[in-house]
């Protein structure tokens, strides 16, 4: 246990390390256009270009259908807190010892089985980069993370993250998904359909329901319950009553 705890306390100074690299360096490497703050909204093409102006990458995103945050559901926010991460309204957009933890996990596994990305690298990346496991890439979403933290407030970002990511079958967006997969509004969405909706998102082509995968959905569904549990968003009875039945 003591061999454990010390190998998570290295880990996390290697990440707070790469925070700082990011940081200080990262910041001139990776730029980004910021005079219309979010035209990859309606799906326009945004660019990542070197200081120097050589083009490093751009990215035309999927359409989607946009709610603003105070149009969804408090419960909503929270699964998505609690389902990928915890600490978003704590940390300035990178999360070390998430990353320490992960890199925990990884090692133990003998592969990459977790990412340590926070919410707002995971709009970094799914806007502006692509999904290559390589540390470049990693540290242009911590830059870029860092970027987006100084420019918008953290409800902005929680929007933006919820309106724009792949919940699977060709479902991008809340709007698409709570249509998809519960035919009515985010608005109407119920506890357990939000939880099962966050849950998605980790790994969007095994959970996807419309994909046969309803088994795996509910069991990811139940992890983001307990999860909400444990950060005082729901009781256990709450939680329980929310657990979806195959037949559901």
């Amino acid at each position: 246990m003591k061999k454990r705890l010390l190998r998570l306390i290295a880990f996390g100074l290697l990440a707070a390390t790469l925070f700082a690299w990011a940081f200080s360096h990262g910041l001139g490497i990776w730029t980004i256009d910021w005079d219309n703050p979010a035209p990859f909204l309606a799906g326009d093409v945004q660019t990542i270009e070197y200081v120097d102006g050589k083009l490093v990458a751009n990215l035309r995103q999927h359409r989607i259908e946009y709610l603003p945050l105070s149009e969804m559901p408090q419960h909503l926010l929270d699964a998505f807190v609690a389902a990928e991460d915890h600490r978003f309204y704590s940390h300035w957009g990178i999360d070390p010892w998430g990353l320490g933890r992960a890199l925990l996990i990884n090692l133990d596994a003998g592969a990459i089985v977790q990412g340590g990305s926070t919410i707002t690298q995971q709009l970094a990346r799914n806007i502006f980069l692509n999904f290559d496991q390589n540390i470049v890439r990693k540290l242009a979403e911590m830059s870029i993370a860092l970027q987006l933290e100084r420019r918008y407030s953290k409800d902005d970002i929680l929007e933006m993250y919820i309106n724009q990511v792949n919940f699977g079958a060709g479902n991008w967006g809340v709007v698409r998904a709570a249509r998809a997969y519960f035919g009515k509004e985010v608005q109407d969405l119920t506890i357990g359909e939000a939880a099962l909706l966050a849950g998605l998102v980790q790994a969007p082509n095994a959970y996807a329901p419309a994909d046969g995968n309803w088994e795996r959905a509910i069991a990811r569904q139940k992890e983001v319950l307990h999860k909400m549990v444990n950060l005082g968003y729901l009781t256990p009875e709450q939680a329980a009553a929310e657990v979806f039945q195959p037949q559901n």
